[in-house]
């Protein structure tokens, strides 16, 4: 029978000594990176449906003219437009679904539900925030080569 002061194979002895004031400083700018995330993730989208709306008012305020531009009957202007509708339209759902209040279930007690709870927070903004910035920049994209197309073949 093992004694008390006797180090069996059952257990595990850990030296260990204090952080120094550098990693002291790195564990706490860690800590600052990761609650300051879902606030960022948060604005990101934030802002990603602030331009989504305001190009889409201005798509909408273009299609309200009583007299349209000649350049609106032109078939690819449709479809590049109608594209860059579409990704922006995309792109604002995705940045409201980053910004929507979920209910998270989990234990108040545990520090491991917590974590993984933060976690799918965490991936579930993200991948929404990524998303929506990716269908934006498409948008962009499509609304330049209709503006590039107007000015250089149809003026």
């Amino acid at each position: 029978m093992p004694r008390k002061n006797d180090t069996s194979n059952d257990e595990i002895v850990v030296s260990s000594s204090s952080l120094s004031e550098s990693d002291e400083r790195l564990e706490k700018l860690f800590d600052e990176m990761e609650s300051g995330s879902l606030k960022t993730l948060e604005d990101a989208a934030r802002q990603i449906i602030t331009l989504s709306t305001a190009l889409l008012g201005a798509f909408f305020g273009l299609l309200a003219f009583k007299d349209a531009p000649a350049y609106l009957g032109f078939v690819e202007i449709k479809i590049v437009g109608a594209l860059a509708l579409t990704a922006f339209l995309l792109s604002l759902f995705l940045a409201l679904q980053a910004v929507f209040p979920k209910r998270y279930e989990f234990p108040r007690a545990s520090l491991t539900a917590k974590r993984k709870a933060l976690n799918e927070m965490l991936a579930t903004k993200q991948n929404s925030v990524a998303w929506a910035s990716r269908l934006f920049g498409v948008g962009a994209l499509l609304m330049l080569a209709a503006a590039l197309d107007i000015l250089i073949f149809r003026i």
